[in-house]
């Protein structure tokens, strides 16, 4: 196992950062003007899939897509080629596994790693009560329809307070035809006052998983920050589009509660830790918001469009201000490990900050 700090890292992170807040052609399908429509991007994906080259060879600088961002790939994956990472191998992998007696977690993370479905199956035939492993499976299109959907029911019954799972359940499950009522499940997320989505759990889940098998802490967190997938996302974009198209033919009192629920959707996911959710359900927010009749009660109790359209630009320019906080890595590499760290567990935004902090002041 490689353990080379990543020199190049700062600009890789920053370039894909930039090209969500602030690039015309990537902004336009997150967010929306007072007369856009939906506008909302198609699946979105945190991480690149790294090629493991053959279970017994070890795959050597896997080129990673920061975040699924989808226009100028070429470039993208010329910014964020991390170099001197080595992934271990699936041999590497069922080692650490046998010799810490195989857990259902580091099945999981091996999966996300290698990208490997069967891995993460294995996962939940060793713990088939594990929320974060239900989340996991019936969140990825990897998968058969009726198995995800049965995953995301026995995750309601795991975790009953948590929204996150009756949305999944919702989006799995709502018929395709427009027309259809919401799913039962969505009455349920205004009495639930939890919502989990498992992407820190996750993050050092990765990163505990290549530490053991022989990566350095920085390199290992740093990787988990940036690989670790959000397969949830694609599915709650078009949940957001039904309830959007449900609430523009809905009898009034029907589109209203709906509207609620839609904004709500897109209120938790804003206040998630990582800023592809924030910046989704920012997205998600302006949805509900579309269309809206000048007299019906507003989704967001308190806010109109124009205070919502405020908030999202404050929220955007805090996050181009912090988006090449990240290039400093590459000047001071042993702030990797505190950055990623912070990234895993307190979220993107107070790392950034706390990178800024270190970095700008001349008596640093």
């Amino acid at each position: 196992m490689s353990k080379h700090i990543l020199t190049h890292i700062g600009s890789g992170l920053t370039g894909g950062l930039v090209l969500l807040i602030c690039m015309p052609g990537a902004s336009k399908h997150l967010f929306h003007d007072s007369a856009s429509g939906s506008g909302l991007s198609k699946p979105v994906k945190k991480s690149p899939r790294a090629q493991a080259s053959s279970p017994n060879s070890r795959s050597s600088s896997p080129s990673l897509w920061k975040r699924g961002v989808h226009a100028d790939n070429e470039s993208l994956e010329a910014l964020l080629d991390l170099g001197e990472i080595e992934l271990p191998s699936r041999a590497e992998f069922m080692a650490y596994l046998a010799a810490n007696n195989h857990p259902a977690e580091g099945y999981l993370a091996a999966g996300m790693i290698l990208q490997e479905p069967d891995l993460m199956r294995e996962a939940l035939e060793r713990d088939a009560s594990n929320p974060h492993i239900l989340f996991a499976l019936a969140s990825r299109d990897e998968f058969p329809a009726a198995d995800r959907i049965e995953w995301a029911r026995q995750l309601q019954q795991e975790q009953p307070q948590n929204a996150l799972a009756s949305y999944l359940f919702a989006a799995l499950t709502w018929n395709d035809d427009a027309g259809t009522s919401p799913p039962d499940s969505l009455r349920q997320t205004e009495e639930q006052a939890g919502f989990q989505s498992f992407t820190s759990k996750s993050m050092i889940g990765l990163s505990d998983a290549l530490q053991a098998t022989g990566c350095d802490p920085g390199t290992a967190a740093l990787y988990a920050t940036m690989a670790v997938d959000l397969p949830h996302l694609p599915h709650l974009l078009r949940l957001s589009e039904k309830l959007q198209a449900y609430a523009a033919h809905a009898p009034p009192r029907e589109a209203v509660i709906a509207r609620q629920r839609h904004a709500a959707l897109g209120s938790a996911l804003a206040r998630e830790k990582d800023l592809i959710s924030q910046l989704v359900g920012l997205s998600i927010q302006g949805n509900a918001y579309a269309s809206l009749p000048l007299d019906d009660p507003l989704p967001l109790e308190g806010i109109d469009r124009e205070e919502l359209q405020l908030s999202i630009e404050q929220r955007r320019n805090q996050m181009r201000g912090l988006a090449d906080a990240t290039d400093s890595l590459k000047t001071f590499p042993e702030l990797i490990e505190g950055y990623a760290t912070r990234a895993m567990i307190l979220g993107e935004i107070e790392a950034l900050s706390w990178l800024r902090s270190r970095t700008s002041s001349p008596t640093r």
